[in-house]
């Protein structure tokens, strides 16, 4: 991904989830006793949750899941794929108050920003939804990283947006460290209420060349680097790879793994501990998940992985919600399910994919209702 003065990118994925990256995207709707649905105490009403997939590519091409992976809609705006189009999807997704958003357009004259309350029916925000001082300008020519906070959802492109709902959209005055000249990847943990950006800095003013991670406590306002932190592990983070985060542990991951257990003040560094390389981060009930080759591989910690399931195919996102595993292949967009991480199955999509399209982000959800 690409700061906000940028004019490279990154490939992302939502934790709010997450691919290159993914990660898995939780909502703060999911019930506390895992069972899918809340005792609705605060209206007398049981609220039902329905678990949801949402996959993003290059072209504006989603693919989305409400049967546990089984079956898969899909939708394009465009088919333009590559690097550097207005429809290359490096912005990433995430899931928040209002939906889900989605972020697209790099080193081209254009880029969009896809809403969808459902994860079904996508918008393409009009350049009305983007408003800088009282004037709708538009996004921006590309978008280089899209997160969740707590209450909110923030836009990194060539202006940095905020938005309460994820359609109406203003500026803000929050911008990248000195040195990170290059949003790599951008990750928000809403439950944690942390902001992490893979940045790099290419010319080395102001910092070392080279790829780095920071984190903000304050949705932007300030960041803070840690120390012991390996570049090797946000190197190829634009196109694999992924951020993921379980309680106060942090975890950036493409092959290598740093590791920081306090929020990203410090940092560990484990030599490829999966045997390769990494193509998505994600966590289920029992720790971390990756998508390492073609094996779902699992770590409690972090540190010491093991192979829970072989896949056939090496999946490109991986990611897990109410007792369910599902991932996507790329280029190519093949999705897999899984009921128990150890035996996999096709997925189905209802049209063909067209041309190598490029998975950048998958999120698993939450969601309040039905859907489909």
């Amino acid at each position: 991904m690409g700061s906000a003065t940028s004019s490279d990118s990154s490939g992302g994925s939502a934790t709010t989830a997450g691919t290159a990256g993914t990660a898995t995207t939780t909502a703060a709707t999911t019930a506390t006793d895992g069972s899918g649905s809340d005792d609705g105490s605060s209206t007398g009403t049981p609220v039902e949750l329905t678990p949801m997939f949402v996959a993003m590519g290059d072209g504006g091409w989603t693919a989305s899941s409400c049967d546990r992976g089984r079956t898969w809609t899909t939708h394009a705006f465009s088919d333009e794929q590559g690097d550097h189009t207005q429809w290359t999807g490096f912005g990433g997704l995430a899931y928040g108050p209002g939906g889900f958003v989605a972020g697209f357009g790099w080193g081209a004259e254009g880029g969009h920003i896809l809403h969808a309350t459902d994860g079904l029916s996508w918008e393409d925000l009009p350049s009305e939804s983007f408003v800088d001082d009282g004037v709708a300008i538009g996004s921006g020519i590309y978008t280089s990283g899209v997160a969740a906070l707590p209450s909110s959802f923030m836009i990194f492109s060539q202006r940095v947006w905020h938005s309460t709902n994820g359609v109406d959209w203003v500026t803000t005055d929050v911008s990248l460290p000195p040195g990170a000249e290059q949003l790599r990847q951008l990750r928000g943990f809403p439950e944690s209420a942390l902001l992490v950006a893979a940045v790099e800095s290419q010319s080395g003013n102001q910092h070392p060349t080279g790829n780095f991670v920071v984190v903000s406590e304050d949705e932007g306002a300030t960041w803070s680097e840690g120390t012991g932190f390996d570049g090797n592990c946000a190197s190829p983070i634009q196109h694999s790879g992924d951020i993921e985060m379980i309680g106060d542990t942090l975890l950036v991951a493409t092959g290598d793994v740093c590791r920081s257990p306090d929020r990203g003040l410090t940092w560990e560094v484990y030599t490829q501990p999966t045997g390769g390389s990494i193509q998505d981060l994600g966590h289920d009930d029992d720790g971390f998940i990756a998508a390492a080759g073609t094996q779902l591989m699992t770590s409690s910690d972090g540190v010491t992985w093991t192979t829970k399931g072989e896949i056939g195919t090496q999946l490109r996102a991986v990611a897990f919600v109410d007792g369910v595993y599902a991932g996507i292949t790329s280029p190519g967009a093949a999705p897999w399910y899984s009921d128990d991480g150890v035996t996999w199955q096709a997925g189905e999509l209802d049209a063909a994919v067209v041309g190598d399209l490029w998975i950048r982000d998958f999120a698993a959800v939450m969601i309040e209702g039905t859907c489909g």
